[in-house]
């Protein structure tokens, strides 16, 4: 798989979408598309065929989980195989669980760090080489 170089950012809230865009710049990713629902992320991520996406779980219109299952189910003909990493506030086991069971490849909770989003988004990359 090559370098990540463009991403989309699915997150209801500006300053998180600000602080993710920031993230994803320091690793140099520059191509960033932001919105602010999984409906509206899907005909994004149809259009821009972006090499990887960061969601939130929790937003109106349509949630993270079923945004995720869309992109496996290669819905507009979305490669099924695009990392997702998901940085959501819900917390648990249950709920790391359910998000993997939907097809996420990185769970992560808010609050999070510039350096821990881009520790897991390197290793994502790895794991994907």
């Amino acid at each position: 798989m090559k370098q990540f170089k463009k991403a989309i950012v699915v997150e209801d809230n500006e300053p998180t979408r600000r602080l993710i865009d920031m993230a994803l710049e320091a690793i140099g990713i520059r191509d960033i598309t932001n919105v602010e629902n999984g409906l509206t992320a899907l005909d994004a991520l149809v259009s821009t065929q972006a090499d990887i996406a960061i969601v939130d779980w929790q937003m109106d219109v349509m949630d993270g989980l079923e945004f995720t299952r869309k992109v496996r189910d290669g819905y507009g003909g979305i490669d099924p195989k695009t990392p997702i990493v998901m940085l959501t506030g819900v917390r648990g086991e249950d709920a790391e669980k359910k998000a993997h069971a939907a097809g996420v490849d990185l769970f992560m909770n808010k609050p999070f760090s510039v350096k821990s989003l881009l520790e897991g988004i390197k290793a994502l990359h790895e794991r994907h080489l």
